[in-house]
């Protein structure tokens, strides 16, 4: 379970972002398709409370790239890589073909046109990924407690207790603090978005978050 608790950031990073330090960058495809870039990483203190809790040294990663690339890959995503900058960061990229018929486009998480790149996120759209995943990855986003998938309601605060009884106020504090970067850019890349929004919220809110490119 420790060890799973390490790999529980990365996996709901994947789309629904966690950690100190997240961004999802998604750029559109001359076609149908949309490649996505994520990057993510732990403080150093909370990094080492996870690694005492697992048992290792300081300069073990606390990402494993194999796990975070099954996640990807259990999601339709194809092209897919990871690289480690350090040993509490991970960065991972993945491209997803055919968007249109891809039934994150269906639930509107990502919705794109031949002007136009929009990402949306809500309890509708975490449910939507979660039910994609193979039973392994979703073991992992079940350690989380997400409200939208276990069906309840709860405050930023409420969420934050919640994490804390689990995992530890280090972790708690850094999920429901961060600041989670969304950066949308055009197939050729001259014009492009980016935006800032608090992970806490984003993770509690009842209501859906919006953000759009017109290119």
């Amino acid at each position: 379970m420790k060890t799973k608790a390490i790999l529980v950031a990365i996996v709901t990073g994947s789309v629904m972002f966690t950690s100190c330090l997240p961004q999802i960058s998604i750029k559109a495809g001359k076609g149908d398709e949309a490649t996505i870039f994520f990057s993510t990483g732990f403080s150093p203190a909370t990094a080492r409370t996870l690694q005492t809790a697992v048992g290792t040294d300081e300069n073990t990663p606390l990402f494993n790239k194999n796990d975070i690339l099954m996640v990807l890959n259990s999601a339709g995503a194809t092209n897919t890589s990871a690289s480690l900058p350090s040993p509490t960061e991970i960065s991972t990229e993945g491209t997803l073909p055919e968007l249109s018929k891809h039934p994150l486009s269906m639930t509107g998480l990502i919705k794109k046109t031949k002007k136009s790149l929009t990402l949306t996120l809500g309890a509708k759209q975490i449910s939507a990924f979660y039910e994609l995943l193979n039973d392994d990855a979703k073991s992992y986003l079940d350690l989380m407690m997400l409200p939208a998938l276990i069906g309840e309601k709860m405050s930023k605060t409420e969420y934050r207790d919640l994490l804390a009884s689990m995992y530890g106020p280090n972790f708690a504090d850094e999920i429901v603090n961060g600041k989670l970067t969304i950066a949308l850019s055009s197939p050729d890349g001259k014009k492009s978005v980016k935006k800032s929004v608090n992970l806490g919220e984003l993770l509690t809110s009842e209501e859906e978050m919006s953000w759009s490119l017109e290119f």
